[in-house]
């Protein structure tokens, strides 16, 4: 309930979650709860997807707004899971798995709705290997927030001279922090 009645809150550029929220989602890293149908490798327990799916029901009927906080990363360690290179995923999965790290999904734009052909949000290739990523994104659920060591973002960009349309975008890890090798 108090995901619904308090809410978030924005104080000195640091954003808060509602009172319990982190001491709850303590207890629910504590107890492997984030990782049930995850690769034992990367801090998981391997059940079945199934049986992930339905714990995040239960989590979900008793609270959306805390669950999404866990369901979000899941998703975004599901998609390095399956399209990572071996290096993303032995960076990032171990602690998105265990929630040390979430995660988010930053997709769409302003203009863009569905139509994601449009999107303007570009990444600039740098000397170095890394893009530079620059944009506008919208609807961030999880964005910032106050339970995690690092929030790793997904962020969807088109590469300067790829294809036009949907075929020249890319998905980008774009950490909060950025990581020292």
């Amino acid at each position: 309930v108090v995901g619904d009645t308090e809410g978030c809150r924005l104080e000195n550029g640091v954003v808060y979650t509602p009172t319990g929220f982190k001491a709850a989602f303590e207890q629910v890293k504590e107890g492997g709860w984030t990782g049930l149908d995850m690769p034992e490798q990367y801090s998981g327990q391997n059940m079945p997807y199934v049986l992930g799916t339905a714990v995040g029901e239960l989590f979900s009927s008793a609270n959306q707004a805390f669950v999404m906080y866990q369901g979000l990363t899941h998703g975004a360690a599901s998609a390095i899971l399956a399209h990572g290179t071996d290096e993303q995923k032995d960076t990032y999965l171990p602690k998105m798995v265990s929630c040390e790290w979430t995660g988010t999904m930053n997709l769409t734009e302003p203009h863009c709705g569905t139509d994601l052909g449009l999107m303007r949000t570009k990444a600039e290739p740098q000397d170095d290997g890394s893009y530079k990523v620059s944009g506008q994104k919208i609807f961030i659920s999880a964005g910032d927030h106050d339970m995690a060591d690092n929030i790793i973002h997904l962020v969807l960009a088109k590469i300067p001279g790829g294809p036009d349309g949907i075929k020249g975008v890319s998905l980008f890890i774009v950490p909060k922090f950025v990581l020292n090798d």
